[in-house]
């Protein structure tokens, strides 16, 4: 065993340290083992205690090794994601009698929560029914307008938001991630100050060396070192190379800012982790990366998403927001939907036989309120009735099944011929397309890939909206192809949604029969759509390219913006197209429904998997 060897990259990696401390803490370990044991053996326990001490790099070699194991979530030190002292307690949050108005519409009126220390709950709601204001008040509890919040002492809370480093974006990787822990950077950032002082020896050496010791002494009370070289060392776990630590954070993708953000709160030890809509913006992997990581989160996690396939894999709770209460269910996301038909079934019920009671109340109230024989009993039936705990009407669901979505003319056999095509942009070749592309009748498309290969930009192309660099295109002169984009630039924002969406032959019935399915209320028809907020105004684009009733439907990212119910509206009437369908989207349940062909760009190539099942496996492996 090279005992100096190992001393002296512990001493370069730590100089607050002495030769003669770091070797005296090596003997003290060693003097353990027996001289039966081989030196190989006490040569690797040694690296390993002295790795945990000090968080030093084991050997090169062992990384090499191990690189592929290391570079992963499964690799990450368990204890990052376990409890360290709130697993004891009954519940982190208690929240009583919660009142929240916004404007003229109220929220949330009268409703309760507990929250437990290992609780995974996925938060659901239709558009607009506060899911978002409540994650705010879990922050700021002073943001209701009446509450009484319980939260435990010291608790950890964490906000992964969709506006990400807004404020930090011209940082490198390493410089925001020294920002975890501010005051331990900062203190390691003066030892350096003081070493080099030392070694010019320009200022007061018995001064500085006493505030050395004693901010070396603080460092290794708090395990500071260990947190601070944790600080630079965790993204290792999450596929970043030393270069990308040098990059700022506005060239990184969606993706790969998500992971610094989870990097920073994986070594925190944060208790409660809020995720607000994490899988937007990401691509298939990274939505895949983010779902296991919250498989193996085991402390208190609370999310809202739209994304059916992400909610059913990590989530044991799920809290409804509907009728202004938070409706706790105690199970997985699948079984919430049967169990809430069976209590909205009973719930009905109950509201029901209490109205039929308060009807024939008023009406005894009403009969002999002036009559002095029935003075006492109407009195007592008054009272009983102001006392009496009153069901709130339920809250209207649109039931309504989605339109019937179909092309109204009998189709040519082929409608789009591509040959000889590349996608390009400034001369340079973005994706090659097979030698011959022929899309028929009945096809349903969907197109995939990582971000920023270019997904949009094929379909702007095979539209002949962006002229391609080599090509041969033949569209077939009869067919009528509409284009959806999730930025709905197509609208016309000083317009009502009846006069956008109101064509000549388009009736109001039509239209509202698209509305209605999409969760857009008769109220609303009237109303500019400058005045909608986002989430509507993508709602009113959908329904205007589906009653143009076209041969070929061609989606970018549909789903985005769109809250579960009004998706499972579009996947219904998109199961039941009989045109041709070309979908660009990274939700995984609607593709699986709505497509049958999947065309993967992947290293610059357009590939066809026929089975969704197929390319899946192959993300995974």
């Amino acid at each position: 065993m090279d005992l100096k060897k190992i001393i002296n990259k512990i001493q370069s990696l730590h100089p607050e340290f002495s030769y003669e401390e770091i070797e005296e803490l090596c003997l003290e370990y060693l003097v353990q083992f027996s001289d039966k044991t081989k030196e190989a053996t006490k040569e690797k326990s040694l690296k390993r205690y002295l790795s945990k001490e000090f968080w030093v790099e084991r050997e090169e070699t062992e990384q090499e090794e191990s690189s592929d194991k290391k570079n992963s979530l499964a690799s990450i030190p368990r204890y990052l994601f376990n409890y360290t002292n709130k697993k004891t307690a009954d519940y982190i949050i208690t929240i009583k009698g919660l009142y929240k108005q916004l404007w003229s519409t109220i929220l949330f009126e009268d409703t309760d929560l507990r929250i437990k220390p290992q609780d995974k709950i996925a938060l659901i709601g239709k558009n607009g029914a506060g899911k978002s204001t409540f994650l705010k008040i879990l922050l700021n509890p002073a943001l209701a307008d009446k509450w009484e919040i319980e939260i435990l002492k010291d608790l950890k809370i964490w906000f992964l938001s969709q506006d990400l480093f807004r404020e930090s974006r011209e940082r490198t990787v390493l410089e925001e991630m020294l920002t975890t822990f501010p005051e331990i950077t900062k203190t390691v950032e003066r030892l350096n100050e003081i070493k080099e002082l030392l070694e010019k020896g320009e200022w007061d050496g018995i001064a500085l060396l006493e505030e050395q010791s004693e901010l070396i002494e603080r460092m290794l009370m708090n395990e500071a070192y260990q947190k601070y070289d944790l600080q630079k060392e965790i993204l290792k776990y999450f596929w970043f190379s030393n270069e990308q630590m040098n990059f700022k954070i506005s060239q990184l993708s969606w993706g790969e800012q998500t992971k610094v953000q989870i990097a920073k709160f994986l070594i925190q030890d944060v208790d409660l982790l809020i995720l607000d809509e994490p899988t937007n913006h990401l691509d298939i992997e990274w939505i895949m990366f983010v779902e296991n990581f919250c498989k193996l989160w085991n402390k208190a996690l609370i999310c809202i998403s739209h994304d059916r396939k992400f909610l059913e894999s990590a989530f044991t709770k799920t809290i409804e927001i509907k009728n202004k209460k938070l409706n706790l269910y105690y199970c997985w996301y699948k079984d919430y939907l049967i169990e809430k038909k069976k209590n909205e079934e009973i719930y009905l019920k109950n509201y029901t036989a209490q109205q039929k009671y308060l009807q024939q109340q008023e009406r005894f109230i009403e009969r002999f309120r002036y009559k002095s024989t029935k003075a006492s009993q109407v009195q007592s039936r008054i009272k009983m009735l102001d006392k009496m705990d009153k069901l709130a009407a339920p809250e209207e669901e649109i039931q309504t099944h989605a339109p019937n979505l179909q092309v109204k003319r009998r189709l040519p056999e082929t409608l789009i011929k591509l040959s000889e095509l590349s996608v390009w942009y400034w001369n340079k070749t973005l994706v090659s397309l097979p030698k011959e592309l022929e899309i028929t009748k009945a096809m349903r498309i969907g197109i995939i890939g990582k971000n920023w290969v270019w997904k949009t930009t094929l379909l702007k192309t095979i539209l002949w909206e962006i002229k391609p660099l080599y090509w041969w295109i033949r569209i077939h002169e009869k067919i009528s192809i509409w284009f959806y984009s999730q930025i709905a630039d197509d609208l016309d924002f000083n317009a009502t949604i009846s006069e956008e969406l109101i064509w000549p032959w388009v009736s109001h019935r039509e239209m509202m029969a698209y509305l209605w399915a999409l969760r857009i209320d008769q109220e609303k028809a009237d109303q500019k759509i400058w005045l909608l907020s986002w989430w509507e105004r993508s709602k009113v684009a959908l329904a205007k390219m589906l009653l143009a009733h076209p041969d070929i439907v061609v989606m970018d990212e549909p789903t985005n913006h769109l809250d579960l119910s009004s998706k499972e509206a579009v996947k219904e009437m998109l199961e039941g197209f009989n045109g041709v369908s070309l979908i660009v989207s990274h939700d995984r349940d609607f593709l699986e429904a709505t497509t049958e062909i999947l065309r993967v760009i992947k290293e610059w190539k357009l590939t066809v998997f026929h089975s969704f099942d197929r390319w899946f496996n192959e993300i995974i492996n």
